[in-house]
């Protein structure tokens, strides 16, 4: 698990999995845009819920991510030009150093405001200026 955040700004920072193929045989995840404390909880979580047998895949809705807060979020496909060490500098390393190959896949965790998705006509703007959308497509 590693957590990247600006101190003076919540929206810029984010945490994701480190391990998670090997582990869970998962792949990893990242959450953007939320106070680190959030963005923690919710990739363990995540990592709780596939113990569990949760399975994810694109467009997979989890729910119970976040403490005292009832939020949808919604695993997403990062698209390959973004698996960047700009988002995923610790896991891309650790893949590589493991298998000798370069991480190909992750999951981005996208989360609602007041029942919307970044994508959902009224969403206001921020919601996806706090998130930016690592991966291609909207699901309807």
């Amino acid at each position: 698990m590693v957590s990247v955040f600006d101190p003076e700004d919540d929206a810029k920072s984010f945490a994701y999995s480190v391990g998670f193929w090997e582990s869970i045989d998962q792949q990893e995840v990242i959450i953007l845009g939320l106070p680190s404390q959030m963005g923690v909880f919710a990739v363990n979580e995540v990592y709780r819920q596939c113990e569990g047998g949760l399975m994810l895949t694109d467009g997979q809705r989890i729910d119970g991510l976040f403490e005292e807060f009832d939020v949808t979020c919604m695993a997403r496909s990062v698209d390959k030009r973004y698996l960047l060490p700009e988002y995923l500098n610790s896991a891309l390393w650790y893949h590589n150093w493991r298998t000798g190959k370069s991480l190909n896949a992750a999951y981005q965790l996208v989360w609602t405001y007041e029942g919307l998705w970044p994508w959902d006509e009224g969403a206001p703007a921020e919601l996806l200026e706090d998130q930016p959308l690592l991966y291609s497509g909207i699901l309807h």
